[in-house]
């Protein structure tokens, strides 16, 4: 992954920067909707708005860390591309995603809204409730 020229276009569809992961529900979340759609690049340790390279500790820790999250909390199971990018004295973790085969993905305990159908997905498992039903 070319570092430079992704930190040349801006944040869209296929490019996410987070500073950092003190709250990975936001990177997961994009994670889960770059396999839904066309596939992006999420770069880990870049501020949003100025594309300032702020880097991340630990990376190895950050990297193991990521993975075991996208491996507990986003079924089916997805494996993106995570690869840690040297920044002058700094790295980055970026993570790419593919267009999912299986789609679609979800996050573990949330309850995305599909029409009138709320989708419940705790631990892998999948229900649907009619929102009339959930109501009554």
């Amino acid at each position: 992954m070319d570092l430079v020229e992704l930190l040349k276009r801006p944040e869209g569809k296929t490019l996410e920067f987070k500073r950092d992961l003190s709250t990975p529900e936001g990177a997961l979340k994009t994670i889960v909707a770059f396999a839904n759609t066309a596939g992006g690049a999420l770069l880990v340790g870049v501020e949003d708005k100025s594309r300032h390279v702020r880097g991340v500790r630990d990376p190895l820790d950050l990297e193991e860390r990521l993975a075991n999250l996208i491996s507990d909390r986003i079924v089916p199971r997805l494996v993106p591309e995570l690869e840690i990018l040297p920044w002058r004295r700094s790295q980055v973790l970026a993570v790419q995603v593919y267009p999912s085969g299986v789609r679609p993905h979800f996050l573990t305990g949330v309850w995305p809204r599909v029409g009138p159908v709320a989708l419940v997905v705790f631990y892998g498992v999948f229900s649907f409730f009619s929102i009339r039903a959930l109501l009554a």
